[in-house]
């Protein structure tokens, strides 16, 4: 068993008294090429980390859900059938969330009592929200016996995301968390989630995340503002092509985009010509790592933490100042800004037997240069989402 499922586990009995009955579980994870492509239709290269969230309970013959977060020392209630939204413990509405997508889709869910625990890092773009909403569904399909396909329990999970919490993301968090396996990467065609693939990271490869400490909130409109810039510049191409069926910048070619500049001004012309490119450094780095070639995908990593930072305007100046270091750091093939942006981690492709010796030196040298000590993860790709009984 899973170390996460066994605390989870031994924390339930500690506190609802009993046994934990089913748990379900899911990891994090890490955007190593297509930043902002999901919503757009485009193409991503992701991995799961081998950090994840439980949820481990049982199910009560009444109808409300209690839930404790060992992570957050605190618990919480609500109606399993008519979960409502909680301004007072905002983890929660992860986990109500999902229970209220369940209904919407037609699968009833009774009263339960859960513990959650978890070590995937908060607050570092690692998509914690994600594992923890994939693990609430595991959990609620173990406790409730209904059957969902693996693709369309992700999608639900990021319905509760962008219906119930209120945070327009795309697939891509939920999609890797369920779907991802341990020593692959995961190529994603957003359009149509059944055309994906899984790459090898490549022998003697690792990825350090380095968290810079700095705030990473999504939450506040930001990331829906970067969202609807992109859905602008999309339209106006479509008008400027009408012979061409165009609903997302997925569809829009570099030429498109330069012939439709003028119309579309300059901030929202840059956001899309970041889409564009990455979408077009996704498929190259999926041909790199079929051919074990780590410093075209190094540089590759490198051009799109340019282009979020020039062009797309998600980077942050602790982010530039991690990426910059880590560029110039022995044993680093590749760096860039990983997940929403605004804050948050870089991830790094590195040299497996530098990698601890990289960790420290771009540690040392952030914190010399920003007074912020950032924490350092070597994560190994990992596993997807499991759910089951405890025995």
């Amino acid at each position: 068993m899973d170390k996460i499922v066994a605390t989870a586990g031994e924390a339930f009995a500690r506190i609802f008294g009993g046994r934990a009955e089913v748990y379900g579980e899911a990891p994090g994870r890490v955007e190593v090429l297509g930043n902002h492509t999901d919503y757009n239709e485009g193409f991503i290269l992701a991995a799961a980390i081998d950090r994840r969230i439980a949820v481990a309970g049982r199910r009560t013959k009444g109808g409300d859900a209690v839930v404790h977060s060992l992570t957050f020392d605190a618990g919480g209630r609500f109606d399993a059938a008519n979960p409502a939204k909680s301004a007072e413990t905002p983890w929660l509405n992860y986990v109500a969330g999902v229970a209220w997508q369940l209904k919407r889709a037609g699968i009833a869910v009774g009263g339960f009592e859960a513990v959650v625990a978890g070590d995937v890092p908060l607050g570092a773009g690692l998509s914690s929200s994600a594992a923890l909403e994939v693990a609430t569904a595991m959990f609620l399909k173990e406790a409730n016996g209904f059957d969902m396909d693996p693709i369309a329990l992700a999608l639900n999970c990021q319905a509760a995301e962008n219906r119930f919490v209120g945070m327009n993301c795309g697939i891509l968090d939920q999609f890797t968390s369920v779907m991802a396996k341990k020593d692959r990467l995961v190529f994603l065609d957003c359009r149509n989630l059944s055309d994906y693939d899984y790459f090898p990271l490549g022998v003697g490869l690792d990825l350090v995340i380095a968290d810079t400490r700095a705030p990473h909130t999504l939450v506040d409109g930001a990331y829906n503002r970067l969202r609807e810039s992109c859905f602008r510049a999309a339209g106006i191409c479509a008008q400027k092509f009408p012979d061409k069926k165009i609903t997302h910048l997925r569809d829009v070619t570099m030429d498109e985009l330069e012939a439709a500049r003028a119309d579309i001004g300059d901030g929202d012309f840059r956001r899309a010509r970041h889409i564009v490119s990455d979408n077009e450094r996704v498929k190259l780095g999926s041909a790199a790592l079929t051919r074990g070639d780590a410093a075209t995908m190094g540089r590759l990593m490198n051009e799109s933490h340019a282009s979020s930072r020039h062009d797309f305007g998600n980077s942050s100046p602790e982010l530039d100042v991690m990426v910059d270091i880590a560029q110039g750091l022995d044993g680093c093939y590749g760096a860039r800004l990983s997940g929403g942006g605004f804050g948050g981690a870089t991830v790094n492709l590195v040299e497996a037997e530098k990698a601890d010796a990289f960790a420290a030196e771009l540690a040392r040298r952030y914190h010399n240069k920003t007074g912020i000590q950032p924490e350092m993860h070597l994560f190994h790709a990992g596993q997807g989402a499991m759910g089951g009984n405890l025995g």
